[in-house]
């Protein structure tokens, strides 16, 4: 609940729930009206958000997040059992423990679908792996396939992990892979026209250049920086992680060790977190996917083997283990309150005043807004929205195909849309995104008028104390410049 009272939301989690209000409204899976196209990521969690809002209708926000705080907890609920099947004291202060660590409270409190990833997760880790019922081999890959096609790597893992408990193939397990795969296939393939969702093929198109350090330095400190908690990109950062992934170690020898306490079975489930985690922190860093939500669950999954070897295995009275514990799991909570509050308080001054300002003039979807992320803004104003990275509106893609320099501009002059929102510079500037050709200069000047611009270095100054020092530690966010078209 505290975590919900710093207004920080996952900027991308207005992407669905914009889809699923989309669904409501248009009977379309789709952002902008009657279009169809696969903005979200998620198929399951857009129908989730859509019963949400149908309930509680703009109010629906804080019921899904508490929702997705509930379905995280039952699914580390459910690990403890695995865990701790003979100890209910230890599995509750794992529980309580696990929800209070930085990546569980982002997972389940940003807005995104990954408390109810974590919540599918571990159902198959306890009914499937750890209780054998055979409905949940067949169950819920469906499910987790529905929510994110890239579960495929927790699949595999935990296919292998049942491979060496059962020693012989689970064909049932088999099945469920390849019915959630290919429905969702075949869904996308005949609603959207395109094998895996657009999201995927989006962000090929628009980030193909973005990052150009393709050392293998770059790649660790990018391993170092998305695998662990400290965001910063340096040796530092690489050498923290390496102390990290030392200790982890350290704590899965001592499991493995154990040939009295810890059940087979319990030690390969501990092994495949472990396994997925890393797995899934390297491929992502790999294939350079930047975005901080992909690695939430991997570092959850680090933590529950920290905090299993440290109720279990740390030679520590519990009347000292607990306490010592509780402070260590209370400062990282701390942390991860005031971060996310730096982040709430600069999106409520600056996003959400943006979309304020543009609903004072009565927008709705016959005007049209090109800007990024489309998150925020066009969920507030409910602008039909044309985004820089074209998750929302393939045709943005296309001009980045046609003219990787020049798409921005060809887009303005193509779409005419309303409303331009740019982000760190304007239009026409050197070194940035929004390049206009000359002979294109004097006709976007005279099309739209500079309405209103946005400092960051404003809210930082603005900012309590507390915020003001981060902000200077720290200094999150960018300046924003609102365009309007001359009628």
């Amino acid at each position: 609940m505290p975590l919900l009272l710093t207004r920080n939301i996952q900027e991308d989690s207005f992407i669905t729930w914009r889809v699923a209000r989309n669904l409501i409204n248009y009977g379309v899976m789709g952002f902008n009206g009657e279009e169809r196209i696969s903005a979200s990521t998620t198929h399951l969690y857009v129908l989730i958000t859509a019963f949400f809002q149908l309930i509680f209708g703009e109010y629906f926000i804080f019921p899904l997040l508490i929702f997705s705080g509930i379905l995280f907890a039952i699914g580390s609920l459910w690990l403890a059992k695995i865990l701790f099947p003979d100890d209910i004291l230890k599995r509750g202060f794992f529980v309580v423990f696990l929800n209070m660590l930085p990546p569980a409270l982002t997972a389940s409190g940003l807005g995104m679908e990954y408390g109810i990833l974590f919540f599918l997760y571990n159902a198959l880790i306890y009914f499937g792996i750890f209780k054998s019922k055979k409905w949940a081999y067949l169950l819920f890959p469906i499910l987790l396939l529905w929510t994110r096609i890239d579960t495929v790597i927790f699949l595999g893992v935990f296919f292998l992990a049942d491979l060496i408990i059962r020693k012989k193939i689970n064909y049932l397990f088999i099945l469920g892979g390849i019915l959630g795969l290919v429905s969702v296939v075949y869904f996308n393939y005949l609603y959207f026209g395109e094998l895996v969702n657009h999201t995927i093929t989006a962000k090929k198109v628009a980030y193909k250049n973005l990052i150009q350090n393709n050392s293998f330095t770059y790649f660790l400190y990018q391993w170092a920086y998305y695998g662990g908690l400290i965001k910063k990109y340096s040796i530092y950062t690489f050498l923290a992680f390496i102390a990290f992934l030392i200790l982890l170690g350290y704590c899965v020898f001592k499991i493995i060790k154990d040939q009295s306490r810890i059940l087979f079975q319990t030690k390969v489930i501990l092994i495949a977190v472990i396994v997925f985690a890393l797995l899934k922190i390297t491929i992502f860093s790999y294939f350079k996917a930047y975005f901080d939500w992909y690695y939430w669950l991997p570092r959850v999954f680090m933590f529950v083997v920290i905090l299993y070897y440290l109720l279990h295995f740390l030679p520590l009275k519990k009347k000292i283990l607990i306490p010592v514990t509780f402070f260590i799991t209370f400062c990282l909570y701390s942390f991860q309150l005031l971060q996310s509050y730096t982040i709430g308080y600069m999106e409520e001054r600056q996003r959400m005043q943006i979309a304020a300002d543009i609903k004072d003039d009565n927008v709705n979807m016959k005007e049209s807004i090109l800007l990024e992320p489309a998150g925020i803004i066009p969920f507030y104003t409910n602008l039909y929205t044309y985004d820089e990275v074209g998750l929302v509106d393939k045709r943005i893609n296309d001009e980045m195909l046609k003219d990787e320099n020049f798409w921005w501009i060809n887009s303005v002059k193509r779409f005419k849309p309303n409303y331009i929102l740019t982000i760190a510079k304007k239009p026409g500037e050197p070194n940035s995104r929004y390049a206009i050709k000359p002979e294109d200069t004097a006709e976007f000047d005279a099309d739209y008028k500079l309405v209103k611009v946005y400092p960051i270095a404003k809210i930082h100054d603005n900012a309590p104390s507390i915020l003001k020092w981060i902000y200077k530690i720290r200094p999150i966010g960018k300046d924003y410049f609102l365009y309007k078209m001359v009628k």
